[in-house]
């Protein structure tokens, strides 16, 4: 059993999921969720590509101009700067310029040294700077006339730096200017931001891939579902729920209610059971003292049509186990008022068309009979002898009558008992002279005329019970080769458009609680026997209702 139910709920998972994937509007989930990933993470990186960028540009900037005058400083306080630039030789000239390939050891940096009276003694430039000459001899003249320079300002020299070579009596007697080209800067701010770049694009990249697995996985574990579904399937659940005419009730695998449909909180309440709308979060044991739900929850046993009694009420209650990936999660409980199920089956089965008829007839006899006693007692022999004569001729002529008209002795006894009750309610109620019914039918069974054509009658009944005006009830039953025509006319109070709408749904009634199962049992009936059923009815001038019944006879093939 356990078995079945774990199936079952596998094969209503696929159907239930199947029958929303479809529904969607602009965007699946997996690609929102893959949209605003990849948007959180380039809207993160951008902001941090931007400004590493600019803080890399100076950066690179700082380094130049640090190499500059580092490179600067040091050739200004070599021995061999300051001795080449005081003895003022060609052969000094060489050896400035070797040691400042040594120095410099690169092909970048420039490098000129003039002495102090602006005569350009080395000029080293690998890096081929534009104009390097010319801007070296404007940076001499420039700051020759200042005592010293400041490091601050030598830093912002842009791609240049000037420093003064002395002696050592601190007199001036040369000044260096190194360089870089702004080739150099730019060179090294693309091939940074280059690699920034790259990174950012590995950033998102990874972004991107993390937001397909996590968009995968989400849409697994919601079984391929969009939100709108979700949606969609929660609203009709909850719209199912509600319109469920039985009691509802689910728990979680711990036995704490998780749902509460509407029929439900009304059942208990009639039960007296309090904060009937206040059972979520409760444990199941607190509303249902009388169930077993530990070996629901454990051994996923199934409860079938099991009698408890909730309050002060006793219901037909229902459990079964709630399955996923074959562990139990919880259970479903549904449950209706015993006698309400008791009433359903007795409409259903005809029982109490059969048993009203029969006390109907039953209690017109005691009548009789009690008159006939009463005729003894007073030894009024000839009056009795006339009274039976007339009792036996009456009900011989009335049996007489229906028999001849309808052949099946259990209907014609059913329609005999009706006119008993008729009698006892005041109501005249009479078979048409043209009714016609043969006994050799397969379809509709005498129990599918009996549920109809009694349901239909005891409607009519009750309609004229409080009625002043005339109380007749005429019955009419055609058979025909291809069907059978059922007819019902009183002379009641007739019906509104609203009530022929709602006449034939379940516990609709104007009779209260309990009522409203005989019309909604006739228009099973007749459904399943693909039949169809018409009300003719205005107000204040009575009711028809006109049934067509497809015939099948004994014998027949089906088509």
């Amino acid at each position: 059993m356990l078995k079945r139910s774990r199936e079952a709920n596998k094969e209503s998972q696929v159907r239930n999921t199947s029958k929303y994937k479809n529904i969607r509007k602009y965007f699946t989930l997996s690609q929102k969720i893959i949209l605003l990933i990849t948007l959180v993470v380039f809207i993160a990186l951008l902001p941090s590509a931007l400004f590493t960028t600019q803080r890399v540009a100076q950066v690179i900037y700082d380094r130049v101009a640090i190499n500059a005058v580092s490179i600067n400083n040091i050739l200004c306080h070599s021995d061999e700067i300051i001795d080449g630039l005081t003895a003022q030789h060609e052969f000094d000239d060489k050896m400035m310029e070797s040691y400042v390939n040594e120095v410099d050891n690169s092909d970048e940096a420039g490098v000129a040294i003039y002495d102090k009276d602006f005569n350009l003694r080395v000029f080293y430039n690998p890096g081929k700077l534009v104009d390097f000459k010319r801007h070296s001899l404007e940076l001499v003249e420039k700051y020759s006339t200042q005592a010293k320079i400041s490091w601050k300002e030598n830093y912002n020299i842009p791609n240049r730096a000037f420093g003064y070579v002395k002696d050592d009596y601190n007199r001036v007697v040369g000044y260096v200017v190194t360089g870089y080209s702004d080739d150099v800067m730019k060179n090294s701010a693309i091939d940074s931001i280059v690699f920034l770049l790259m990174m950012t694009a590995f950033g998102l990249s990874v972004g991107i891939i993390g937001a397909i697995f996590l968009a995968r996985r989400v849409k697994k574990i919601l079984f391929g579902l969009e939100p709108e579904a979700i949606a969609a399937m929660l609203q009709e659940r909850n719209i199912i729920l509600d319109s469920v005419r039985e009691g509802v009730i689910t728990i979680d695998d711990n036995g704490v209610i998780t749902l509460v449909n509407i029929e439900a909180e009304s059942l208990l309440a009639d039960a007296n059971i309090y904060n009937s709308d206040q059972l979520v979060g409760k444990h199941i044991k607190d509303v249902l003292e009388n169930v077993r739900f530990d070996s629901i929850l454990t051994e996923g046993k199934i409860i079938t049509n099991a009698g408890v009694k909730i309050g002060n009420t006793l219901f037909i209650i229902t459990s079964v186990p709630l399955m996923l990936n074959d562990k139990i999660i919880g259970a479903v409980f549904t449950f209706r008022k015993k006698s309400v199920v008791e009433e359903l089956a007795n409409q259903l089965t005809g029982f109490k068309n059969y048993s009203t008829a029969l006390r109907a007839q039953t209690h017109e006899f005691m009548n009789k009979m009690h008159v006939i006693m009463g005729l003894i007692e007073m030894k009024a022999y000839d009056e009795l002898k006339h009274f039976t004569k007339e009792v036996a001729y009456n009900r011989q002529s009335e049996v007489s009558y229906i028999v001849t008209r309808l052949k099946d002795i259990t209907l014609a006894g059913f329609i005999l008992g009706k006119i008993s009750r008729s009698r006892e309610l005041d109501i005249e109620f009479s078979l048409s002279d043209e009714s016609e019914l043969h006994n050799e039918l397969e379809v509709p069974s005498v129990h599918d005329l009996v549920l109809i054509v009694g349901n239909i009658i005891e409607n009519a009944f009750d309609a004229l019970q409080n009625h002043d005006g005339e109380r007749i009830v005429n019955l009419s039953i055609l058979d025909f080769d291809k069907e059978i025509v059922i007819t019902v006319e009183d002379s009641g109070p007739g019906m509104s458009e609203e009530s022929k709408r709602n006449v034939f749904m379940r516990g609709y009634s104007s009779k209260g609680e309990g009522h409203g199962f005989g019309l909604y049992l006739v228009k099973q009936s007749i459904d399943n026997l693909d039949g169809t059923i018409d009300i003719e009815s205005v107000e204040g001038e009575g009711t028809t209702f006109t049934v067509r019944l497809p015939v099948k006879r004994d014998g027949e093939i089906n088509d």
